[in-house]
């Protein structure tokens, strides 16, 4: 199954055998027994390229549930000998790849919870909950847009779209902001190319903010906090109830006029998950955050 799956992502046996670090015959040999196994062809390979057949497709797909959960036995069984009492694969929102994130919600779950092992990654929210229906994350701590259909969504809080800035950028000092210098003075953005690009402008646009004012793009939250820092331009985030009156990264949150925008927050699980008293026990101090 696993080579079979590495010659359909690798769209050629020559590349799965490198990947895998076998002869090319020998991963010729291990799809041609499997489809002698089950009786019908998986693949034709035409013009240089892999095609799943019809009883292929069904095959890859489920080959990928069965590796990804050998492969999530694989660590529960390290876990056991290594005198873990658990793992917890989390994904979160870009939006929380700040250190008040770290501080103030993993650091104390990870105190409290010492024998559990936690394995944190951020991500584009949508992303991020497909993997949890993938089966590549046990949870998914997200912000409520365009979320695939099948996922459970459990909202939790909401957050604010906040204008961030430099001590000394001349906006800094101002009693009040409106979002029209904020347009003059520059925004640090993600790639407007990126996965949430239209949501972003979106919410800009809810802030009056009409029209491509960015001055400088940056692929990854802590890049773009460091450019803001550094005075090259004011950045957006979005910042929960729970993390105001806190250091940002030696940033200072604009006053700015109007309305903030806000989003949803919330956990994404999977609807057949197997009880976890790991993953049971972070959902409930991220509502235990939520709430206070």
């Amino acid at each position: 199954m696993r080579v079979f799956v590495a010659v359909v992502d690798r769209n050629g046996y020559s590349a799965a055998a490198r990947q895998l670090h076998l002869a090319q015959s020998t991963v010729s040999h291990h799809v041609a027994e499997l489809e002698r196994e089950l009786g019908t062809q998986l693949l034709q390979y035409k013009e240089r390229t892999v095609i799943l057949t019809s009883a292929g497709q069904d095959v890859y797909q489920t080959a990928l549930v069965m590796l990804a959960e050998q492969d999530r036995l694989v660590r529960s069984l390290g876990d056991l000998e290594q005198g873990r009492r658990g793992r917890v694969r989390l994904g979160a929102s870009m939006a929380f790849e700040q250190r008040h994130f770290l501080e103030r919600v993993i650091a104390p779950f990870c105190r409290s919870n010492r024998g559990t092992m936690l394995s944190l990654r951020f991500g584009h929210s949508p992303r991020e909950a497909q993997a949890v229906l993938d089966r590549e994350l046990d949870l998914a701590y997200v912000i409520r847009w365009h979320l695939p259909d099948e996922a459970r969504f459990e909202p939790l809080h909401q957050a604010e779209l906040m204008f961030l800035a430099a001590p000394d950028h001349p906006l800094s000092g101002q009693s009040s902001v409106t979002v029209e210098q904020i347009g003059e003075a520059g925004l640090i953005t993600a790639p407007l190319t990126g996965t949430e690009s239209g949501y972003f402008r979106e919410i800009l646009r809810g802030r009056g903010l009409t029209g491509d004012h960015s001055v400088l793009e940056i692929d990854g939250q802590q890049a773009r906090f460091l450019a803001a820092a550094t005075g090259l331009g004011v950045m957006a985030t979005f910042l929960p109830r729970y993390e105001r009156g806190i250091e940002l990264d030696g940033l200072v949150a604009l006053p700015v006029e109007g309305p903030a925008a806000q989003v949803e927050l919330g956990l994404v699980r999977r609807r057949e998950a197997p009880p976890s008293t790991s993953v049971d026990a972070l959902c409930t101090w991220l509502r235990e955050v939520a709430r206070a």
